[in-house]
């Protein structure tokens, strides 16, 4: 007797919402400091990425646990928009003298380090693609261990990880603007999926309402604090209560706003948001003039200028960059079905 297959997990729309909240507020993270000194930066909204990443590639893992398939999707799904990120920059750079951050070398090696998401010093906010591609295999590693029942040994890497959060060779081993100190939010990520199910069900709805709330508290308590490693893993617990809350309770209404066909919008663009809004940035102080604006006026047009910037060039980087790359890697899924499909239609024959 064949066992039935496991039914496969749906995708998760209000997450995607999340992400792309995410996104947009890491641009007043950094509009603000323009204005304003602070040494707030916009760390918690990147560990709510990297504890989602985990979260939602565990699921996807789930679905289809091939190493090849995994990895694959993880190419088509991050490189494309990147690497146009980077040229497009390069292009910028070459004909107007146009950059972001401060001036780097855009020679041909490190464009395509760069590309490649090895270096981030042409596009400083992909320090995050940068870990998330070294965070994969672990992902992929903790998301099978998970599968296995043996979730001990994840949480002993959690505390390891976390211990060497607080090791300024670590925080900073691949150089840059890179920072390992929430690279355990993606293992974390994952045994939220594999685990939050059952401790979410045990909730009433008065207790997962108040539950909620105190990790939204808590997660803008600590984002709007200068960060270090335990800030760092504050928000990383704060932010896998309100996704676990999010993925498995429906009963806390303030999430309905995650419906809003807004809202769903900038979660579907978030990636190419998030790689392009210093572009956005850039080109708003560049075309605003703020010094007779009170600071919360300027901070107010700068960041809407800078979003709706962003906006317009990240929408076509999602429509004609992400989505045909994403289901060109899916194209290879489909090729491997109909190369297998014949020998199904013939047991006898396969068998033979």
């Amino acid at each position: 007797m064949i066992a039935a297959a496991a039914p496969r997990l749906t995708f998760l729309p209000r997450l995607e919402s999340v992400r792309g909240l995410a996104a947009v507020s890491i641009v007043w993270y950094h509009v603000v400091p323009q204005f304003i000194e602070t040494y707030v930066t916009g760390m918690a909204p990147v560990v709510l990425f990297f504890v989602l990443s985990g979260f939602v590639l565990a699921r996807s893992l789930q679905n289809d646990p091939a190493p090849l398939r995994f990895f694959r999707h993880r190419v088509f799904r991050l490189l494309p928009a990147a690497a146009a990120a980077v040229l497009l920059l390069t292009v910028l750079h070459a004909t107007i003298g146009f950059y972001v951050g401060y001036l780097t070398s855009f020679d041909p090696l490190n464009v395509v380090l760069n590309a490649l998401m090895i270096r981030s010093d042409i596009n400083g906010v992909m320090w995050s693609m940068t870990v998330e591609c070294f965070a994969t295999p672990l992902i992929f590693w903790s998301a099978l261990t998970c599968t296995r029942g043996q979730v001990t040994p994840l949480w002993i890497l959690v505390a390891i990880l976390f211990g060497l959060s607080f090791v300024g060779p670590y925080i900073h081993l691949l150089g840059g603007f890179t920072n390992l100190s929430p690279l355990y939010a993606f293992t974390v990520g994952v045994l939220l999926h594999h685990r939050g199910a059952s401790f979410a069900a045990k909730l009433g709805p008065r207790a997962a309402a108040i539950l909620t709330l105190a990790a939204f508290a808590l997660f803008l308590f600590c984002a709007l604090r200068k960060q270090n490693s335990i800030l760092i893993m504050l928000e990383c617990t704060s932010a896998s209560i309100l996704i676990m809350m999010l993925a498995f309770s429906d009963r806390i209404r303030p999430f309905r706003i995650l419906d809003a066909p807004i809202v769903r919008f900038y979660g579907r663009i978030s990636y190419s948001f998030y790689l392009l809004h210093p572009i956005g940035i850039a080109v708003a102080f560049r075309i605003l003039d703020t010094n007779s604006l009170p600071v919360g006026a300027a901070i107010a047009a700068t960041g809407l200028t800078a979003i709706a910037v962003t906006t317009a060039i990240a929408w076509p980087s999602w429509r004609f960059i992400e989505k045909p790359f994403v289901a060109l890697g899916k194209r290879f899924d489909g090729r491997r079905a109909d190369a297998v499909r014949p020998l199904a239609a013939q047991p006898e024959q396969a068998l033979s």
